[in-house]
């Protein structure tokens, strides 16, 4: 794999260069400018991803027209945000991914334009920023990926050149980053979905002889092996939606008999199991959104009667029931990710008179409400990209023709739910997502309505600020 820029961010230099040619303008509700008159040009970034929290602080990947796609530090103000390390010097950019906190250090993937892509850490300093190891020398890289804590050491996946992307653990140096798994002998191998529940760590795997299949590691190469196969022989069992509830795995599977259904596993082969085939037959009811809340798991589903609709389990089969028929008749309601918040479901939903807005539910028919109409009518509020925030839910929703896709908040209740701000004025699509709390501010990702995505506060005042500086012509 090449290090240089691919179509995308050709396509991201694309709109930056269009930007600086028009000076357009980023707008918002009565925005700030936090910046120094000598930042302008060091703030004009664009593409924010990946927010993760280090110290009271947040790093994340942003892109410069002067130095590429880098890591980057804020306090949520423009003063205390700036690029945290050119790691690849010049235009090109390091293009650094999968931001992941654990023991002081944020880690991520990225290349210095020598060794390929490969894991970083940063204690949230320029020195502090470094090469953690070199898993493939050379400028392919082992593209880690997958970054996730679990007991006392940081996974992920990664390709060292020989073996496919094998399943790896570090401490935070070359010397204990070790491989953990030994999936297949050849380049098919591919361990993904990493997913911790309780003291075992469940990932996804392909191999020659099995297809992609249901692993499981206790942190060893010795206690890292297949759960079950499946769907028997060298097809894939397409398991997906890898999710931990009660202390158990739950996730998606087809087996080849019965279709896409849900399953569960203790982490043993007699422990893995559909929980119950909702659609009868080899129709598949396609559970998705699969969302815990303490030992109950909830979804949506599509039994071939009520159409997709909001599901609830405890593991067995006669505790597998449907919460509620929103919208009566085999159409379906849901629309969105499920979140939880304070107990409660959250997502979009329609009765089929009120289009896609937003519902709560507490796992009872009689609980299960829409909490507003944002869109009025039958148009669509389309609630969606989800984070909770404290006892707040922030998501993205379209108020109407006159606002478009802007950010919005909700206590969970009719009263409690508002618009944050109008950032890309008028009919213009914010698409807001990425919320996090810094402080007493939430931070996020929005489109100016120029087409470029920037980072936003909104403060405790109710102020939106945009983070950086509107893009212009002037080249210093």
């Amino acid at each position: 794999m090449s290090s240089s820029p691919g179509p995308r961010w050709r396509g991201r230099v694309g709109l930056w260069v269009l930007a600086l040619l028009t000076q357009l303008p980023a707008a918002a509700q009565d925005p700030e400018r936090e910046v120094l008159p000598e930042q302008r040009q060091a703030l004009a970034f664009v593409s924010p991803t990946g927010l993760t929290p280090l110290g009271g602080k947040l790093i994340f990947s942003a892109f410069h027209v002067e130095t590429g796609q880098e890591l980057w530090v804020t306090d949520g103000t423009g003063a205390g945000t700036a690029m945290l390390k050119d790691i690849r010097p010049g235009f090109r950019g390091a293009f650094p991914a999968g931001q992941t906190t654990f023991k002081g250090h944020v880690y991520t993937a990225a290349t210095d334009g020598v060794h390929g892509i490969e894991l970083w850490r940063t204690d949230g300093t320029a020195a502090g920023t470094s090469l953690v190891v070199d898993l493939r020398p050379g400028e392919e890289g082992a593209l880690p990926s997958e970054l996730t804590v679990f007991r006392d050491a940081l996974y992920f996946t990664a390709n060292e050149g020989h073996s496919g992307f094998q399943l790896w653990k570090t401490s935070g140096t070359a010397p204990t980053t070790v491989r953990v798994s030994s999936i297949d002998t050849g380049p098919r191998a591919v361990a993904r979905q990493l997913t911790v529940v309780g003291h075992r760590l469940f990932f996804t795997a392909t191999s020659r002889a099995h297809g992609h299949e249901l692993w499981v590691s206790e942190g060893t190469p010795e206690s890292t092996r297949m759960v079950k196969d499946i769907r028997p022989g060298p097809e894939d069992a397409d398991i997906q939606n890898l999710t931990a509830a009660g202390g158990e795995l739950y996730f998606t599977a087809h087996d080849g008999v019965h279709g896409i259904e849900l399953w569960k596993s203790d982490g043993t082969a007699r422990g893995t199991r559909m929980v119950k085939d909702l659609r009868p037959g080899s129709e598949p009811s396609r559970p998705m959104h699969l969302t815990a809340v303490s030992r109950t798991l909830y979804f949506a589903a599509d039994d071939g009667v009520h159409g997709l609709e909001l599901w609830k389990t405890d593991g067995t089969e006669r505790g597998t029931t449907l919460v509620k028929d929103i919208r009566p008749g085999p159409s379906g309601a849901i629309s969105s990710p499920i979140a939880a918040m304070g107990g409660r479901l959250y997502f979009a939903a329609t009765d089929g008179a009120s289009g896609a807005e937003l519902w709560r539910s507490d796992g009872t028919a009689a609980g299960t409400v829409l909490v507003r109409d944002i869109a009025p009518g039958a148009d669509n509020g389309s609630p969606a990209r989800f984070s909770v925030t404290g006892s707040r839910l922030w998501f993205s929703a379209n108020g109407g023709s006159a606002t478009g896709v802007e950010p919005w908040t909700s206590d969970g209740t009719p009263a409690g739910t508002h618009a944050v701000a109008d950032i890309a004025h008028g009919a213009r699509h914010a698409m807001p997502q990425g919320f996090r709390r810094l402080g007493s501010s939430v931070l996020f990702v929005a489109d100016d309505g120029n087409g470029n995505e920037r980072l936003w506060a909104r403060r405790k005042d109710a102020r939106v600020a945009l983070i950086g500086d509107p893009l212009s012509q002037r080249l210093r």
